[in-house]
C-alpha cells in the first residue's frame, strides 16, 4: 500500500485571501491511481514552518504532492527551503531557464531576471517542465518520500500533475488497484441514514464505507482494494448490492460523477433536451449544468423569474394565478414549467419557486417551502419540499439537489 499526502503552500492560504482548492483535486486523483491519501496539510510560506511541514510529511508518507512557493519572487521559498533539507545549495537549470525565457518572449512579454529563479533547482532534484507558466516544477527524494513540487496556479497544476507527476508515481512499486462507488441518498438525516447503515461502517472494514453531506445531499462513499481493478470493482458492487435495499426511496443516484454530469449523460442518451424556469434558485440548476462541457447538446436555456412580474412577462404566468396561489405555489411552479417549455421548444422543463429566507416565511408557507414542478410530453407534476431551515445557502442546494432527483427519475 502506497501512503500519499497533499501540501498545499502559501500565506494566501493561511490567511484566507484564497481558498485551496488543489488539495480536494489532487487527493482525488491520487486515490483514483491508487494512493492511500492519509494527510492535508495547509502551511505558509514561513521558513520554519514549511521546513517543519515538509520533513513531516516526508517522514510519514511514500508520496508527498505540494503545490505553491515556485514563483520568481523573494517570498516564494519552496525550492529554497527543499534544497535545505537535501542538503546543499540550489544549483541552475539550463533547460528550465531556457524554457521560461521562451514562453515569455512568445507571448510578447519581458524577461525579468528574477524569473531566473524559477530555473533554480534543489540538489539531486529533476525539473519538471511547465508548458503553460513560467514555473517548472521538480521531484526530489527526501526520507522515505518522493516529494513532486508544483505551482499552485491550478491551470499549470493540472497539465504538470496529469503529464508528468502521475505517470511518475504510477511507475512506483506499491500500488494497489483502487475502486469506488457512490450511492446518492436525499431526504434523510445523516444521523437517520448512519444509523439504518451502521454495521457497514465500522472501522477496519474491506470495503470501506462512509458518509459525507453536502446542502442536504447524503453520499454513501465504498472504496475498495483488490489485486485487479476488477476485483476491487467487484468487492464495492457486492457492497452497494447489500446496501440498496437498506435505503430504498432514499437512494436516487449512483455512479463517481457529479450529479449534473449524470443529468446531462441521462438525458443525452434519451435524445431529451432541457429548458430550466428558477425563481428561488437564482439560475444554480443552470450554472450547474453549464459547468460541464458539451451542456449544450441537452440545455436549451434558462429564465431566471424572481419578481412576479417577470414571471407573468416573460414566462406568461397569468396574474390571476400568482393573485389566487402566490408565487410560492404548484399552480405557479407547474404554469413556470409549461409555458418555458413551450417557448423554449425543449422536451423538458423544470421550475423552482420557495423562500430561500431569511425571511419572507409565514404560518402556512415557512422558509425551506419549496415548490418544483418538472413539464414534458406526458403532461406536468408538481410536487412542494419543506427543506430544513439551516441557511440561505442549504435551502437553494438542497433544492438544486431535489431537481436533479426529479430528472434522474423522469421516465
Amino acid at each position: 500500500m502506497m501512503l500519499g499526502e497533499v501540501l498545499a503552500i502559501g500565506d494566501e492560504l493561511i490567511h484566507g485571501a484564497l481558498l485551496d482548492t488543489n488539495s480536494k483535486y489532487l487527493a482525488g486523483q491520487l486515490e483514483a491511481l491508487g494512493v492511500v491519501v492519509q494527510r492535508f496539510t495547509v502551511v505558509s510560506d514561513d521558513p520554519a514552518q514549511l521546513r517543519a511541514a515538509i520533513a513531516d510529511c516526508c517522514a510519514r508518507a511514500d508520496v508527498v504532492v505540494a503545490t505553491g512557493g515556485l514563483g520568481p519572487t523573494l517570498d516564494d521559498r519552496t525550492r529554497d527551503v527543499v534544497a535545505e533539507l537535501c542538503g546543499g545549495p540550489l544549483q541552475f537549470d539550463a533547460a528550465s531557464w531556457q524554457q521560461t525565457q521562451a514562453w515569455l518572449v512568445s507571448r510578447g512579454r519581458p524577461v525579468p531576471d528574477s524569473n531566473r529563479r524559477q530555473a533554480m533547482l534543489p540538489p539531486g532534484a529533476s525539473a519538471l517542465p511547465n508548458p503553460v507558466g513560467t514555473a517548472p516544477g521538480f521531484a526530489v527524494t527526501i526520507g522515505r518520500a518522493r516529494f513532486f513540487a508544483m505551482p499552485g496556479v491550478p491551470r499549470e497544476m493540472h497539465v504538470m500533475l496529469r503529464d508528468q507527476v502521475l505517470p511518475a508515481i504510477q511507475a512506483m512499486p506499491g500500488l494497489a488497484p483502487i475502486a469506488q462507488a457512490w450511492l446518492r441518498v436525499l431526504g434523510p438525516s445523516e444521523a437517520a441514514l448512519g444509523e439504518r447503515i451502521e454495521d457497514f461502517m465500522h472501522a477496519g472494514r474491506e470495503p470501506a464505507v462512509g458518509i459525507t453531506a453536502s446542502g442536504g445531499l447524503l453520499t454513501i462513499r465504498i472504496v475498495a482494494r483488490g489485486a485487479t481493478r476488477a476485483a476491487a470493482a467487484a468487492a464495492c458492487e457486492a457492497t452497494a448490492a447489500e446496501l440498496r435495499p437498506r435505503l430504498g426511496s432514499w437512494l436516487f443516484a449512483e455512479g463517481t460523477c457529479e450529479l449534473p454530469q449524470l443529468v446531462l449523460d441521462r438525458l443525452r442518451r434519451a435524445g431529451r433536451t432541457l429548458a430550466v424556469a428558477e425563481s428561488c434558485t437564482g439560475g444554480l440548476i443552470a450554472a450547474r449544468l453549464t459547468d460541464i462541457a458539451g451542456a449544450s447538446e441537452v440545455l436549451q436555456g434558462g429564465v431566471v423569474a424572481y419578481a412576479n412580474e417577470v414571471k407573468q412577462g416573460l414566462l406568461e404566468v397569468p396574474v390571476e394565478l400568482l393573485a389566487a396561489h402566490g408565487a410560492v405555489s404548484e399552480a405557479v411552479a407547474a404554469a413556470m414549467a409549461e409555458n418555458l417549455r413551450r417557448l423554449a421548444g425543449s422536451d423538458l422543463a423544470v421550475a423552482t419557486t420557495g423562500i430561500a429566507g431569511p425571511g419572507g416565511g409565514s404560518a402556512d408557507k415557512p422558509v425551506g417551502t419549496v415548490c418544483f414542478a418538472i413539464a414534458g410530453a406526458n403532461g406536468t407534476r408538481a410536487w412542494t419540499v419543506r427543506i430544513p431551515d439551516l441557511g440561505r445557502g442549504f435551502i437553494r442546494d438542497r433544492a438544486v439537489f431535489e431537481v436533479w432527483r426529479a430528472l434522474l427519475s423522469e421516465p
